[in-house]
């Protein structure tokens, strides 16, 4: 009987409605199944209402939900598929991020206002971290440990709304930042360059915001679809999906923050996620996930509407377990449940293997390389290679992602700059410049390696972006008096 409800269940789950017609080459739609269903995790009957945002626990195989009235985050145990704890006390729980390196978790309360820190193991309360009534969405920094949190607005009678920045290290608010617009929804980090794309639903505009100087530095005009809500990236094309509740999914150049497409989704998108391995996008809302795949650039072709026969509107993509998580409310007799699907038909994607990587302590580098990054706005990436003092390896130590600091300078690298010319070919999947070339001094020693990527938006040639490639370095290496200042602690 199990493995009949099983049969019945994937074949209820992975029927496909065929997509509204899109414009140009969107019309086209793949044919194979995009998601298949296997299993159910039904919820008790007290769970009543709509879900916001899953957060995950790699480390011992936790799923959690955030039921809004229900006043608790529920804990599910994966490999068991059951519901294993309820983390009360919360008003009105919304996002969930889960920090494995400090096993704390952390949530936002959009009810009493405030972040509330728990134990990883435990889920006993830490940390009460206060802010505005409805903390809502969140952005994480990898980089610097930062949560970012947008709270107050419509339901504190401000025609504003917060951002707050806490760092998640010390469980300390560091500054709060107005955004005009009293209604703010889903970010997007850039995890190389110092921006957040936050969604103003309000003004049905994109909020750009230098997190290294924590103030707004553009704002973009969402004309193509109402009621901007949900937000995925890719950072590899520089491609902002923003999708709106009247049924459009809105693409933008975060280059220039141009409008390119809108593709068409379902009415009433709650969830939009982009995965950068099988670069697929989902979009979930309106009882129904919309799946597209991303065949270049600038082409995205339908897999089809999966019908989730509720009014399921949010997930979560967990790429390590390749399971898409589906939150569905309580729908009539129908008890709320997690509908999990796998993706299909993905392709192999391209996957980056284990790097050497050595540790790295060059903090007067890595505020330069910030700054630099923070001055010039078009830049996708720059990182900077040298071989520490007293050490025999060249290594990257300062970009925008502190998580690839340490790692190895790759021959590639050390053959683009072997002639002392600036290497820069142009990478179509991607749209930028890959500039390499080498580094020097204030005095014009040889100190390593400068690499960057400029975006063809902004150069019109190989020439032209090895040009401005050259103007950085050369504004950088005025500020480098020696190898060893790279390393000082001030």
């Amino acid at each position: 009987m199990r493995l009949l409800a099983a049969v019945l269940l994937s074949t209820i789950f992975s029927g496909i409605i065929a997509s509204a017609q899109g414009a140009g080459n969107n019309a086209e739609q793949l044919k194979g199944e995009s998601l298949r269903h296997v299993q159910t995790i039904t919820l008790p009957a007290t769970i009543k209402g709509n879900f916001d945002h899953f957060g995950i626990d790699l480390k011992r195989n936790r799923l959690f939900a955030t039921p809004e009235d229900f006043k608790a985050v529920l804990v599910f145990d994966l490999a068991q598929g059951t519901l294993v704890h309820q983390i009360s006390g919360i008003e009105r729980p919304h996002a969930v991020l889960y920090r494995e390196d400090t096993d704390r978790l952390y949530v936002t309360d959009g009810g009493d206002g405030s972040v509330k820190v728990y134990d990883g193991e435990s889920y006993k309360l830490i940390a009460r971290i206060p802010l505005l009534k409805d903390a809502d969405s969140i952005g994480y920094d990898l980089s610097r440990k930062y949560l970012y949190v947008d709270n107050g607005g419509e339901d504190v009678h401000q025609t504003y709304s917060m951002f707050s920045v806490i760092d998640t290290s010390s469980n300390k608010k560091l500054t709060d930042v107005k955004i005009d617009g009293d209604t703010l929804e889903a970010m997007a980090l850039d995890t190389y360059r110092p921006r957040i794309y936050i969604n103003d639903k309000a003004k049905n505009t994109v909020v750009v915001f230098d997190r290294f100087k924590n103030t707004t530095v553009a704002t973009w005009p969402i004309t193509m679809g109402k009621v901007n809500v949900t937000m995925a990236l890719d950072e590899q094309r520089q491609r902002l999906f923003v999708g709106c509740r009247d049924g459009k999914l809105v693409v933008l150049d975060t280059n220039t923050g141009k409008e390119l497409q809108s593709l068409p989704i379902t009415s009433g998108v709650d969830d939009t996620i982009y995965d950068p391995k099988s670069k697929r996008i989902y979009a979930i809302g309106g009882g129904a996930v919309d799946v597209y795949d991303q065949i270049s650039m600038d082409k995205y072709v339908s897999r089809g509407s999966i019908s989730t026969d509720s009014k399921a509107k949010t997930g979560r993509f967990v790429p390590q377990l390749n399971r898409l998580f589906i939150a569905a409310p309580q729908d009539g007799t129908k008890s709320a449940r997690v509908e999990i699907f796998e993706p299909m038909n993905t392709g192999s994607g391209d996957v980056r293997g284990p790097e050497p990587q050595e540790p790295v302590n060059a903090p007067v580098a890595e505020k330069l390389i910030l700054n630099i990054l923070s001055s010039h706005p078009y830049l996708r990436k720059i990182g900077l290679h040298v071989i520490p003092p007293g050490q025999s390896t060249m290594i990257l130590i300062a970009n925008g992602n502190a998580t690839r600091l340490g790692i190895h300078s790759s021959p590639g690298d050390f053959a683009a700059v072997k002639d002392g010319k600036t290497y820069g070919p142009h990478i179509a999947d991607g749209g930028f410049y890959n500039m390499k070339m080498q580094m020097f001094d204030a005095a014009g020693r040889r100190i390593g390696i400068l690499v960057m990527e400029i975006p063809d938006t902004t150069a019109t040639s190989q020439e032209d972006a090895a040009l401005r490639a050259e103007a950085i370095r050369k504004e950088l290496s005025a500020k480098i008096p020696s190898l060893e200042w790279l390393f000082q602690h001030k």
